[in-house]
């Protein structure tokens, strides 16, 4: 959106300058030369070719347009001017990474005329004391690049030596610089249509003796259209010291070889303008007949030869690096990411890629959408390619002989997954019986894969295929502690009772594998059980609710079930001082109340041994988790129990 607002005051700030032409200022600025545009393939078309212009020729029109040149360039241009004028021009267009850079050196020589003092003796007023040669250099540096899509700004820095009497080295010459800035916009929305606009010969006054005259500053706008085979472009010109000029010009081209181009000129002068071109093999060849027939001043001749060198950049990476074709809807692609030029000119392009032995397993998938170019891992076989590496090619024509071969990107096919080991202690092993567990049980898993571990996890389960427990994380497997827990936390393993577990790991592309099922007796060392407090007690309270008592029975059978079991009653808070709130002073004693509250409970209702029972208060010394929030404080609250026995059979 602010590139296009950026645009309409561009093109509102040049309508409006346009507006203000005056031909009233002819013969008040100075380099007057400078419009004189050397190259003849511009010229042709009426020199309309500030939106169109994308290669060398841009330097004297739009340097802008040099941004979305594609190949070095080299040019030469050889100008007959009416008079026996002639000027000769060299260009060099060279691309970069950060911009392209273009240098160009342009000379005017003009013929010997007298030189005269005046003489009013003289029957002819003036007396002839020699002969001066007049001529023009300038030497130019430009910059352009694209500043966003489709969006290019270019800009050239030019030096001028102009000496009317090179004999006179005080007075004769002068030397000036000065700027020239332009832009040109692709129309996304309309393609092949350019806008394009240019400020020139932006500086200060050159002096000649003690007067001084500006410059021929000049705004320019156009409008254009090309494709394949043909370009059309309608420019308007300011220039501060003449009236609006305006050009139009077109060609064709056939077989990428022959151009043909005709224009017009109005303004201040009107005209007619025609030229053709040949190009074969990155050579061109360009001319252009502009004849002024006002005045009688005659024809005149461009030509102009040029080299187009080096191939466009392209670069490739492939996405992800790594992928697994295996139907699993996670990583079965790669997509190919492209950068390159002038994606708007490409003829077309494809994408190859190779195995082993530089043979290619998948030939030229064709590009039909730049952001949707993939590899489904697949052979021209329509078979699933093996694991490994492969390298992807992209290939771009841009027709007219230019075609670009991207650096190979590497991409790796990988559809095996890790290798996978795992232990569990303690354990008790004995001679023809199945090994045996004994909770908490301490279980380390090792994975292995070429690519990486991306999640890894650990099923307990029981005899009949039902899961009781699982473990799982993202990375690298981590050594796991199982308390005897289900994963509900309301359930404990049964002693004597055979379990299975067993370890799986996915790699970094979605292969999971797992390790061979292990089935085992698990024996509880410790049970622990953590009970809500909020579930127990009412706020402040250290009764247990008769609610509960169905599951703590369940509880206590578990614990009749064993030998000599003891356990540890833990009472816990949150952080929340009870002042206030009850008859108990501080959390501590809170805590401690509530851990004999359900000592007693399991006591009196179901009739367990007393002694078995050790009750403790921790108050808010070991919360589990943040006393910040609500949901972290009703954690917090709670009783555990730590269910121990001397033996295990």
């Amino acid at each position: 959106m602010r590139k296009i607002a950026f645009l309409a005051l561009l093109l509102f700030v040049s309508t409006g300058v346009l507006l203000f032409a005056d031909a009233s200022m002819i013969g008040t600025t100075a380099n007057n030369y400078l419009k004189i545009l050397p190259p003849a393939k511009a010229a042709a078309l009426g020199e309309a070719y500030v939106a169109t212009g994308d290669d060398i020729n841009s330097i004297f029109y739009n340097p802008a347009g040099l941004g979305k040149s594609m190949l070095g360039d080299v040019s030469f241009t050889h100008i007959e001017w009416f008079q026996q004028f002639r000027y000769e021009s060299l260009a060099l267009l060279l691309p970069f990474e950060f911009g392209n850079m273009a240098f160009s050196l342009n000379y005017m020589s003009m013929p010997s005329m007298n030189k005269t003092v005046i003489d009013p003796s003289n029957l002819d007023g003036y007396d002839t004391i020699g002969s001066i040669s007049p001529y023009a250099f300038s030497g130019i540096i430009s910059y352009a690049t694209e500043f966003s899509d489709n969006f290019f700004i270019g800009a050239n820095l030019k030096i001028l030596d102009y000496a009317i009497d090179p004999s006179n080295a005080v007075n004769g010459s002068a030397i000036t610089g000065m700027l020239d800035l332009g832009l040109v916009y692709d129309v996304s929305m309309l393609p092949g249509f350019d806008i394009g606009l240019v400020f020139k010969n932006v500086g200060l006054e050159t002096k000649f003796l003690t007067e001084g005259f500006m410059q021929p500053i000049s705004a320019k706008l156009g409008l254009g259209y090309t494709n394949n085979f043909l370009n059309f472009e309608a420019d308007a010109e300011y220039v501060t010291d003449n009236d609006i000029n305006f050009g139009i010009g077109g060609g064709f081209t056939i077989f990428d070889i022959l151009s043909l181009r005709a224009g017009w000129k109005g303004g201040t002068i009107n005209q007619f303008t025609a030229g053709a071109g040949i190009l074969v093999s990155g050579f061109e060849l360009d001319y252009a007949y502009v004849p002024y027939t006002t005045d009688d001043l005659g024809m005149t001749h461009r030509i102009t030869a040029s080299y187009k060198f080096g191939s466009p950049e392209v670069r490739l990476r492939m996405y992800p690096a790594v992928f697994s074709p295996n139907n699993d809807k996670f990583l079965d692609f790669t997509f190919a990411i492209p950068k390159l030029m002038a994606k708007g000119k490409v003829r077309k392009a494809w994408l190859t890629v190779y195995g082993a032995n530089n043979m290619p397993v998948k030939s030229m998938i064709p590009v039909t959408n730049w952001s949707k170019i993939y590899w489904n891992g697949y052979n021209d076989f329509k078979q699933v390619c093996p694991d490994g590496n492969y390298r992807a090619v992209l290939t771009v024509d841009y027709g007219n002989g230019i075609k670009s071969t991207s650096l190979p990107a590497v991409v790796a096919l990988d559809n095996t997954p890790p290798t996978i080991t795992g232990d569990a202690n303690p354990k008790i092993i004995k001679p023809g019986a199945l090994t045996t567990l004994v909770v908490p049980v301490n279980f380390s898993e090792y994975a292995q894969d070429l690519h990486g571990i991306g999640a890894w996890k650990l099923i307990i389960g029981t005899m009949d295929g039902k899961v009781f427990k699982t473990y799982s994380g993202q990375g690298e497997p981590v050594p796991v502690t199982w308390d005897g827990s289900d994963d509900t936390g309301l359930n404990s393993v049964s002693t004597k009772t055979t379990y299975t577990y067993t370890f799986f790991a996915m790699d970094s592309v979605g292969n999971w594998g797992r390790s061979r099922t292990q089935q085992v007796k698990v024996l509880p060392r410790e049970i622990v059980i953590t009970l809500a407090a909020d579930t127990l007690f009412d706020i402040g309270k250290a009764d247990v609710k008769i609610s509960v008592y169905k599951d703590l029975q369940k509880y206590a059978d578990q614990i009749k079930a064993m030998d000599k079991p003891r356990v540890i009653v833990e009472g816990h808070t949150d952080n929340v001082p009870v002042s206030g709130r009850g008859k108990y002073p501080t959390n501590q004693a809170l805590s401690q109340a509530r851990a004999e509250a359900v000592s007693k409970f399991f006591v009196e209702l179901f009739e367990m041994n007393p002694k078995i029972f050790t009750s403790v208060g921790k108050g808010d010394s070991v919360p589990i988790a943040t006393n910040d929030t609500p949901e972290g404080r009703k954690q917090n609250r709670r009783v555990t129990l730590r269910i121990s026995a001397s033996t295990y059979e």
